[in-house]
């Protein structure tokens, strides 16, 4: 690995191949690929996490639920709507959160929500945000 410039520095974790859906997702736990400020992303059927939140269950349920999107929904469309279409964004994001919140003994709707309003561009409000996560 060392000798190679792509995997130096990687540490790779293959996990979830085919989830229970039979859904193709591979998860890597690196710092490469995600943007200054997250935890973690998914490119497709790709997730990569930050080495220091491998044990955040929340965080990688999440990630799948992006993966999902991505194979469910029409991976060239899903992926465009998803650049190009604020309201389509925010539904995506708004799906992920709920499924992460399941997964903390604690409410940290109100921590996701002021994410939603602050890091995706969206033109949103914390309370707005958090109106639609806590809808059922």
């Amino acid at each position: 690995m060392e000798n190679n410039p792509f995997l130096a520095g990687f540490v790779l974790v293959i996990g979830w191949l085919f989830n229970s859906e039979g859904i193709l997702m591979l998860t890597f736990y690196t710092d490469r690929f995600i943007k200054k400020g997250s935890a973690g992303c998914a490119r497709g059927p790709l997730i990569f996490i930050r080495p220091k939140y491998r044990d955040d269950r929340g965080l990688l349920e999440h990630e799948k639920v992006h993966v999902h999107q991505f194979w469910t929904r029409g991976l060239i469309v899903h992926s465009l709507r998803y650049l190009f279409s604020k309201a389509y964004k925010l539904n995506a994001e708004v799906e992920a959160y709920r499924e992460q919140a399941q997964w903390y003994p604690d409410d940290r709707l109100p921590k996701f929500a002021s994410i939603i309003a602050t890091k995706y561009g969206l033109k949103i409000t914390e309370e707005s945000a958090l109106t639609l996560l806590r809808e059922a």
